[in-house]
């Protein structure tokens, strides 16, 4: 070789392999009705209060098995209550019981995954909630909005995070945000069957 250089084999980064992995489910999840109406500002309140029911009922027990501070079922009850659905309504709503196995810090780390890559696409999506919620307040779109916080930051961070996960690692990481995915998408999947708040 000239020079004596060689090329070594660049392995993808962890962030890399995930989107991969996860390409199909995810482009899947972008085609949700109620997220798709959402997005091209067809949802009523009605629908919309559905969506963030079958929301709530994913997030509260996620983050109970992830050992997480209830941030975006706190969210989610805020925007229901803001949308006059009464807290016994909240007590009693259906909650997704076939969550992945998240017995690790790794599982942890690849379930959030998910939840940190769905708080970006959020912001656009808070915006698109002005034709039934005006554009003056949160109220009615912390979750989507992730209350304000600097979601791009947040992103960053994460991130890092797994630019530290040891080689032997990644499976877990990867195998929990596909099992994630796929729990959340067969959970949003019947979600006008909540039946309205």
């Amino acid at each position: 070789m000239l020079g004596g250089s060689s090329t070594a084999a660049i392995s993808p980064s962890l962030r890399d392999e995930l989107r991969v992995a996860t390409a199909a489910v995810h482009a899947r999840l972008h085609l949700h009705v109620g997220l798709a109406a959402v997005a091209a500002k067809r949802i009523d309140v009605s629908g919309y209060r559905q969506l963030l029911l079958r929301l709530y009922g994913f997030y509260l027990p996620f983050e109970i098995a992830a050992r997480l501070a209830p941030l975006r079922s706190g969210w989610l009850a805020d925007d229901l209550t803001a949308l006059t659905t009464p807290g016994y309504r909240l007590a009693t709503s259906a909650l997704c019981a076939t969550l992945p196995r998240l017995d690790s810090p790794q599982a942890v780390l690849g379930a959030m995954y998910v939840v940190e890559g769905s708080a970006l696409g959020g912001r656009g999506l808070a915006r698109q909630l002005n034709c039934i919620l005006g554009d003056a307040t949160l109220s009615g779109r912390r979750f989507f909005a992730s209350d304000g916080a600097d979601t791009g930051r947040a992103w960053r961070a994460f991130v890092d995070r797994l630019d530290r996960v040891a080689d032997q690692d990644r499976t877990i990481v990867i195998d929990a945000a596909i099992a994630t995915f796929c729990c959340f998408e067969t959970w949003m999947d019947d979600w006008e069957a909540v039946g309205n708040a």
